[in-house]
């Protein structure tokens, strides 16, 4: 059989803990911070790859050597931890191939990607995505009735997890078996991750291939660990720092990113009065009222004390069939007295954007003239279309939409508006710096990240596979010698 370059090996413990897998979570906490941020980085640096590739048709060697440090580092977690539960042997914190740790990963040298696979590897993996998909999560057994139901996400890497843990815990013994079809999954996802980040231009075949050492022929000298290129530790930890510093620069680029583009859109569907409408909700009820309640607004004050074109809400109700429709806002203790007695719909959210409502205790019945009240802080009352403007005030208030008589029957489209101010500066000075930081982060990200892949990567990198298996070498035994 043919071997894959990406070379996936693991020998689990002859005699693990029944009960060290129920706090490996825990233990793990450091590794999936770690590898959070070296993920970060490989996305990155990938994207960097891509671009060398397609420009340039060849590969950064320091690229190439920090993403295989990735995978390889993933491959010892996930051995340890909950990807197969395999050793008890705390996994290294490094990017190096550990020669001694049971579970190991190579990327034999090859060919340089071709130009154009960059455009189309993320495409080409989708297949395999799928299929691997299924095998550890996609699926999800549902099980109630009637208004509680439960949904368990299930898969075969799970199901075989769960086997493996209780057979720990009651019986001390891994089953074999389990161990192989656990560590062939695994090699099926890191051979597609490899290939998707361009360690290896050979398409990932679709096959389980099971056990703890690649199939295929396996000389019988094993590979030793690669060389590294000597370097100060002061370069090193400057490496990690950048690296760190980047990631973490991505989060607030991201979020001033997002709030530039949101302010700029909101600015944009200004109107000239300064209001940023919604959509058109429509309403209806066969009582005398629909009411949106206990609508509280505080510090008002701060907002449109000093800000001339901030704190105007508009809502506009229009009736599908011209009927003179009212609309109005007031404190909610006032509502409350006012339709106290009188079934009317309260406003609660929306599904898929249709209203949902709560009616409220009374008799369906026509309410007492609408327009009539004193308490209205702003109101209005049109044949067919009604808009009420209003400069909103600290306190606790409801609005109304009802037939102008207060009859029962109210079928309105509602649409609301507020007023903001020119957002334009703000918007795009916010997606400004989200751009200067993200493209800090991204620097500081390849700079850290071939620093890495500088200190760990191999001293030829052009230069032929290394032959051989890379599980640990065997121990030597001395020769036994008979008593006299």
């Amino acid at each position: 059989m043919d071997r894959y370059p990406v070379r996936v090996e693991a020998h689990p413990d002859e005699s693990p803990s029944r009960w060290l897998w129920l706090v490996k979570w825990l233990l793990l906490i450091p590794h999936y911070l770690a590898l959070l941020v070296l993920w970060t980085g490989l996305v990155v640096l990938t994207a960097v790859a891509y671009l060398a590739v397609l420009f340039t048709g060849r590969y950064p060697v320091s690229i190439r050597a920090y993403n295989t440090g990735v995978l390889r580092w993933t491959w010892r977690v996930g051995y340890y931890g909950y990807q197969a539960l395999g050793t008890d042997r705390y996994p290294p914190f490094t990017l190096a191939d550990d020669p001694g740790y049971p579970a190991r990963l190579h990327v034999d040298a090859g060919p340089q990607p071709p130009r154009w696979l960059p455009l189309l590897a993320w495409l080409f993996v989708i297949p395999h995505v799928i299929i691997l998909g299924a095998l550890t999560g996609a699926a999800t057994w549902s099980s109630g009735d009637g208004g509680a139901r439960t949904d368990v996400p299930i898969s075969v890497v799970g199901a075989a997890l769960l086997v493996v843990g209780l057979a720990l815990l009651f019986t001390g013994r891994y089953p074999g078996g389990l161990h192989d079809l656990l560590v062939g999954v695994a090699r099926w996802n890191l051979r597609v991750a490899a290939y998707l980040t361009l360690l290896t231009p050979r398409y990932p075949p679709f096959r389980l291939d099971q056990g703890g050492a690649e199939p295929g022929p396996s000389p019988g000298d094993p590979h030793p660990a690669s060389p590294l290129r000597p370097a100060r530790t002061a370069t090193v930890a400057g490496a990690v720092a950048a690296l760190v510093a980047g990631v973490l620069l991505l989060a607030p680029a991201a979020g001033l990113g997002t709030g530039g583009v949101v302010l700029l859109a909101l600015d944009a569907g200004r109107d000239s009065a300064g209001y940023v409408s919604s959509p058109a909700l429509q309403l209806t009820s066969t009582t005398a009222a629909i009411t949106a309640e206990n609508l509280t607004i505080a510090d008002a004050d701060l907002w449109t004390r000093d800000v001339a074109d901030v704190g105007g809400l508009r809502v506009t109700a229009t009736s599908p069939t011209s009927k003179t429709v009212f609309v109005g806002i007031a404190p909610q203790a006032a509502v409350d007295a006012w339709l106290a007695g009188t079934a009317h719909d309260e406003l609660t959210g929306l599904t898929n954007g249709t209203a949902d409502y709560s009616r409220a205790v009374g008799s369906v019945r026509a309410a007492a003239d609408p327009a009539a009240q004193p308490f209205w802080r702003a109101s209005a009352t049109g044949p067919g279309d009604a808009t009420l403007q209003w400069r909103v005030e600290s306190g606790e208030y409801a609005v109304v939409v009802a037939n102008a008589d207060g009859s029962p029957g109210v079928s309105a489209d509602v649409r609301g508006a507020v007023q903001v101010p020119e957002l334009t500066a703000l918007g795009g000075g916010l997606l400004a710096a989200g751009v200067v930081l993200g493209l800090l982060g991204v620097g500081l990200i390849v700079l850290g990240g071939v620093g890495l892949g500088r200190r760990h990567s191999e001293p030829s990198p052009d230069g032929p596979p290394p032959a051989g298996p890379i599980g640990p070498a065997p121990e030597h035994v001395p020769p036994m010698t008979g008593g006299s």
